[in-house]
């Protein structure tokens, strides 16, 4: 015969705190919800941060894109300010430009018989394209008063000469002034 004897030495304590209540068995149903609606959340997450990688690299693409074209249209009027720029350069020396014949023709008139005329040159210069420089030999007869004739009959063209400078070897004065035209 087995004689085993329990002695239960536990004595019955009023000191413990009482059960948790019933409502708390919900917690580890809660917990798990959590945890499930955590990874869905993580799930559309990743699947929204690679559509937002994909709109990025085509946002990217169409801004290279749209630089591409701006960089060209900005060529292009790089280019085309350019060519007006020249085009005004052009305005201002053909308005600059004025019928050189009437001049020749003036001066060959004012200069007398007995004066020979040599080395005629007119010139324009592209600072200024209105001005035009004199150059002219005056030989034989009063070469001084032919000169004033020649200075009088450019005044009626309406020009003026601007520093006029005047050589005299022998009977040979080397004459150099700028033609400037006066109000029209």
């Amino acid at each position: 015969m087995n004689e085993y004897l329990c002695h239960d030495f536990k004595t019955p304590r009023t000191d413990t705190s009482r059960r948790l209540p019933s409502t708390f068995r919900f917690i580890p149903i809660l917990f798990y919800v959590a945890v499930a609606g955590c990874a869905y959340i993580m799930t559309m997450d990743y699947f929204a941060f690679k559509k937002a990688q994909v709109q990025k690299k085509e946002a990217d693409e169409r801004k290279s894109a749209l630089e591409a074209e701006r960089d060209a249209f900005q060529k292009e009027l790089a280019e085309l300010e350019a060519e007006a720029k020249k085009a005004d350069t052009v305005a201002q020396w053909m308005e600059g430009a004025r019928n050189l014949q009437p001049l020749v023709v003036k001066i060959a008139r004012a200069v007398q018989a007995d004066t020979r005329l040599g080395g005629l040159s007119l010139e324009r210069n592209e600072q200024a394209p209105a001005n035009i420089a004199l150059s002219m030999r005056v030989t034989g007869g009063s070469a001084a008063t032919e000169i004033a004739a020649i200075e009088s009959a450019l005044g009626q063209l309406q020009y003026r000469s601007y520093a006029p400078q005047q050589t005299k070897n022998a009977d040979v004065i080397e004459y150099r002034s700028t033609l400037v035209r006066g109000a029209d």
